[in-house]
């Protein structure tokens, strides 16, 4: 019997995320950077609500449910070979590649908005600070996007392990439901009480960088 294991707001970000990504990656090469900063902002959005998320969401969501002490990550991966379905939500190893990619974007989204290409565009806060820095945090958006390409191939790449293995981790991310290891157990009801605060927050925060380009 399958169980509820993510909820909307972690797949809205999942799949945001996936959409997102390469649409920043299309238009700064295309030399589109108005749309980069677009999809950057909402990129950010996204961002801000999952860590909020990570916080007051529902159980799977919650860096206090996947993010375990390193001694469950090194036993999870000298038994991996024992565990015939995946954890309720992230296992040991996959919550800390979680957080490796959620501080990775925000590493992204942070050194953008102090980049400039030089020539037409500037981040909204590279006024603030030094050409010989911007310079540096530009390069650093290079440098952590080219990690972040090598995070996403790590994961793509348990993913079709999982698969080839008899386990269908898409799904249950397109879905929200799967089978796991711990048996029938339902993830937490979503605290709606949460998302119009959360959403009105991140919607601020966005509206806050936007609005002074116009």
């Amino acid at each position: 019997m399958k169980v509820k294991i993510w909820d909307g707001m972690v797949r809205l970000f999942h799949w945001g995320t996936a959409l997102l990504l390469p649409l920043c990656w299309y238009t700064a090469d295309q030399g589109m950077m108005e749309w980069h900063m677009t999809c950057a902002y909402l990129l950010m959005t996204l961002l801000l609500m999952r860590v909020l998320w990570g916080f007051v969401g529902t159980t799977t969501a919650r860096f206090d449910h996947f993010l375990r002490r390193p001694g469950a990550v090194i036993h999870y991966l000298a038994h991996w070979r024992h565990h015939k379905r995946p954890y309720f939500g992230h296992n040991p190893a996959g919550g800390y590649m979680v957080l490796v990619m959620l501080l990775l974007l925000m590493g992204q989204v942070i050194t953008g908005l102090f980049a400039t290409d030089d020539i037409l565009t500037e981040g909204p806060l590279y006024p603030y600070v030094s050409s010989q820095l911007a310079s540096t945090l530009t390069s650093l958006h290079h440098l952590i996007f080219d990690l972040i390409l090598a995070s996403v191939a790590l994961h793509l790449t348990a993913i079709l392990f999982y698969r080839l293995n008899g386990v269908n981790l898409v799904e249950a991310m397109l879905t929200g439901y799967g089978f796991t290891a711990e048996g029938r157990r339902c993830n937490a009801k979503t605290p709606m009480r949460w998302l119009l605060p959360l959403t009105l927050t991140s919607s601020g925060v966005l509206f806050g960088l936007i609005l002074p380009l116009w």
